[in-house]
């Protein structure tokens, strides 16, 4: 069976520690910062950027009746909007650029470049508010000068002359924080943020109508209880501006809801392999080796130390190649901790997996990147792992690894092997959730699960590690 080494390429950004976390700003993209080509390099479209994608562009296209005009995403921290967001601006701005990445799912007809505009949440510094970056960005301050000077929020006819005309891509990225520092600022009797509020929502009616059809808008929201304030005041525009638009009976729906990665399917495989890997081996490759752990787990399971399906097995690892499908299993466990980063942070945790089994030359005899591949002797790895849930961080030492004492390690270094060190740290992550109703741990069939592998005495692992 190939090893890892023999049958996959990692990209040369995994092996530099600069690019670890590579994040774009939305106003990276108004600055002309972000190299179109190596950012769709490493992109693979989602079945939610698909659909962002084609309804936008077919309301730019103007070819299509009743086309959707306001898009929001919606997803915690990290999860993948704001890439979305930008993949959607380099697109409008290089035409070239559209039937490379969006030919197999949508044509877009005749449309040349497309104007974009966009404001981050973490522009607390705007003076002339929201509006004003708008109008600034198009060149059109004069037109807007009494509602900058005066912070005042634009009507709707306002915003409908100073956006009539060429296509416009609107981008309003990590609003709350926004929200949140605009609650803080007086505003006459008010505040910024009951003014912004009313003059998005004006904004977001104005680009609704057919006046607009010039306009698409996208907004990201960020989930979850960071920015309380400032993710309530999102949920009040669209409720507001959707009781309006009820009331006038439209048929449109104001905004649809795009959700930038489905966090619990294949798709989390597909942007990892597209991240992290310049060249992968063919299906029958892939094929291989997952009959061989099929092979485990019959082995396993006619040990009675494992209920799972050989067959589902071997369909799960030829979904996940080169990934083991414990990854996927275990990320859900802890995805939606407070503060954690989702698809970003795990981008950048399988980075320094990967670069250290190649580093290591431990990506020479293993053919799956397993859970338990983790390094809890590098100190960027127990940094990334402490962000998860900074609880758990005396169990390290104590339990998996602390230069040859800790609890494993010695079992390891009596038996032979590293059955125990594995053992401890697929448990481990398996207790990384921190919230009410999380299952925690595992039980030894998933544990056997996990671990079976060709060439594993599974008996052995589950006898003298498991059980220790």
């Amino acid at each position: 069976m190939p090893s890892l080494k023999q049958s996959c390429t990692p990209r040369p950004s995994v092996f530099d520690s600069n690019k670890r976390d590579t994040v774009h700003d939305i106003l990276d993209l108004v600055k002309g910062n972000i190299d179109p080509n190596e950012f769709f390099t490493e992109n693979y479209v989602t079945q939610g950027m698909r659909t962002f994608l084609t309804e936008a562009f077919k309301r730019l296209e103007g070819n299509s009746a009743g086309a959707q005009a306001i898009f929001r995403l919606s997803q915690s921290m990290g999860g993948g909007k704001t890439h979305n967001l930008i993949a959607f601006g380099l697109l409008c701005q290089n035409p070239e650029l559209r039937d490379p990445v969006m030919g197999d799912f949508h044509k877009v007809g005749n449309l040349g470049k497309v104007r974009v505009v966009a404001f981050s949440g973490r522009q607390t510094d705007a003076q002339h508010g929201i509006w004003g970056e708008i109008a600034k960005q198009l060149g059109k301050q004069e037109q807007f000068s009494h509602f900058m000077t005066n912070l005042e929020a634009p009507g709707q006819e306002a915003w409908t002359q100073l956006l009539q005309g060429e296509p416009i891509a609107i981008i309003l990225d990590e609003l709350p924080p926004y929200m949140e520092y605009a609650h803080s600022r007086k505003v006459g009797d008010s505040n910024l943020a009951v003014v912004t509020t009313t003059a998005l929502s004006n904004l977001f009616i104005a680009v609704a109508d057919n006046k607009l059809s010039n306009v698409v808008l996208a907004v990201s929201d960020l989930s979850g209880a960071a920015y309380e304030h400032g993710h309530t005041r999102i949920e009040e525009i669209f409720e507001k501006v959707g009781s309006l638009k009820n009331l006038n009976q439209e048929a449109i729906r104001l905004s649809m809801p795009i959700d930038p990665v489905r966090m619990n399917s294949d798709e989390l495989y597909q942007i990892l392999r597209t991240r992290l890997f310049e060249k992968l081996p063919t299906e029958s490759t892939v094929k291989e080796v997952a009959n061989g752990y099929s092979d485990a787990i019959r082995k396993a399971k006619l040990q009675d130390i494992t209920t799972a399906s050989p067959e589902q097995f071997a369909a799960d690892v030829e979904s996940a190649y080169p990934f083991h499908p414990a990854i996927r299993d275990l990320y859900a466990r802890f995805k939606e901790n407070q503060g954690f980063q989702q698809t970003r942070a795990l981008i950048r945790i399988m980075r320094i997996i990967v670069a250290d089994l190649w580093n290591s030359g431990k990506a020479e005899s293993l053919d799956l990147i397993g859970a338990h591949n983790i390094n809890l002797a590098d100190p960027e790895m127990v940094s990334e792992v402490k962000q998860i849930n900074s609880k758990l961080d005396g169990a390290i030492a104590h339990d998996i690894s602390s230069q040859g004492s800790a609890s494993a390690e010695a079992i390891d270094a009596e038996l032979g092997g590293t059955d125990a060190q594995d053992v401890s740290k697929l448990v481990f992550l398996a207790s990384l959730a921190d919230g009410p109703n999380q299952i925690l741990g595992l039980n030894r069939g998933e544990i056997v699960q996990y671990l079976a592998a060709p060439g594993r005495d599974v008996a052995k692992l589950n006898k003298d590690a498991i059980d220790q």
